[in-house]
């Protein structure tokens, strides 16, 4: 007969019907290492962001080992599968869930208790499309263009993206981008002259058509568009489109093969977001068209085309293209850890039509990257020949009618 240690008997299990919004964290089964109680009946709801999945990995891990798990069990929802593990096929495992929402069940019976388990969890955003980055200052941690993003030599372009203001300075960049000679070929930003943008080396007065004062605390998006042949500069925002010649700048091109990075040698204080760069100047149509999820078809807002640090990319629900393409929105505010979670919060999806704060609904090149990254992952057990399987089963039958008996 399985008799619990006295440590066990001690043990006051703490409630364990919790909702996790942390983005990360760490838990255990009650009163882990210590065996467990009978009769346990737990259940952990690991919420992250919309946009974002939960990733989550068995650190220890053991069960009292029966066939189908029939006894005592984990289950792991990742949003589309169920998961059981028992005895000690989790330990070391990492699942992902499928969505922004995972849950982790744990029962156990009135007899037969083990070590248990410990679990750790973080949120892992499926793409820089659910980040805003911070326009750094330096310190190591600019963020530029990857190597491997080629930029061509550019005679128009438009170039599109959504900031919030954190500070006021007199002289603020936005980006710039350098070339191969270390010389500012395109840059945007703002000094006591005002606002200017810079292209290839010349710089046009812009404050007429957009100033340091249209960036506020609220994060909203911005487009701004160059043509070499008549050396126009335009900037669309609120709906509205305006231009101005910038004659100077007539007949000059942007090289190619720099380095593009965030902010400049006075860096706007603030944070980016869906930074796009495309080859050609966009029309009126075209601009109000333009969906948060348009590729730029030189740079993109992709983790593909960025060298980032962690440190200063940041979730934020409230970004206009996270919703894409599956993504779960808690309209009830979630729970803190502690707490249970209601049992009827609804769920709808954030992003109900197109439009610039949501995306296009049939952008499949985007849902199989979302698909591919959001997975469940885990080993399967070993394999056991039938008859083994059979004989050890009759064998766990039988001991454990002996000790219920007991």
């Amino acid at each position: 007969m399985n008799v619990p240690s006295p440590a066990a008997l001690c043990c006051s299990p703490s409630s364990c019907v919790l909702v996790l919004t942390e983005n990360q964290g760490a838990f255990t089964s009650p009163c882990y290492p210590q065996i467990y109680p009978n009769s346990q009946a737990c259940r952990w709801t690991m919420q992250a962001p919309a946009g974002f999945i939960i990733q989550l990995s068995f650190l220890d891990f053991d069960l009292e080992e029966a066939p189908g798990c029939i006894y005592d069990r984990v289950l792991v929802n990742t949003g589309k599968t169920d998961v059981k593990f028992c005895g000690p096929t989790a330990n070391g495992l990492t699942l992902n869930s499928t969505g922004n929402v995972m849950e982790l069940s744990f029962n156990s019976d009135f007899s037969v208790q083990k070590r248990g388990f410990s679990v750790s969890f973080r949120h892992v955003a499926v793409a820089l499309r659910n980040q805003k980055v911070t326009i750094s200052h330096g310190n190591g941690q600019v963020t530029q263009v990857s190597g491997s993003v080629s930029i061509p030599t550019l005679s128009h372009l438009t170039l599109c993206f959504e900031l919030e203001r954190t500070g006021n300075k007199k002289k603020e960049w936005i980006f710039t981008y350098s070339d191969s000679s270390n010389n500012v070929a395109l840059s945007l930003g703002s000094d006591k002259s005002g606002m200017k943008m810079i292209v290839d080396g010349v710089e046009c007065p812009i404050d007429s058509i957009l100033s340091s004062a249209n960036f506020t605390s609220a994060m909203k998006p911005f487009c701004v568009l160059w043509t070499s042949s008549n050396g126009r500069v335009a900037a669309y925002f609120n709906g509205n489109y305006s231009s101005k010649s910038c004659s100077a700048s007539s007949g000059h091109s942007v090289p190619g093969g720099g380095q593009f990075k965030l902010g400049g040698q006075h860096s706007f204080n603030g944070n980016i977001y869906n930074l796009r760069l495309w080859d050609y100047a966009m029309t009126l149509p075209q601009l109000n068209a333009l969906s948060c999820d348009t590729v730029g078809n030189v740079i993109d807002w992709d983790n593909n085309h960025w060298s980032i640090q962690s440190s200063i990319a940041q979730t934020d629900t409230s970004l206009s293209c996270i919703c894409f393409p599956h993504c779960i929105h808690l309209t009830a505010a979630a729970p803190t850890s502690g707490v249970s979670p209601p049992s009827n919060t609804p769920l709808t999806p954030s992003c109900d039509s197109p439009g610039l704060g949501c995306p296009g609904r049939n952008n499949t090149h985007l849902h199989g990257e979302l698909s591919l990254q959001a997975y469940t992952h885990f080993d399967p057990p070993p394999r056991v020949d039938s008859a083994h399987r059979a004989k050890g089963s009759l064998h766990g039958v039988a001991a454990r009618l002996k000790q219920k008996l007991l």
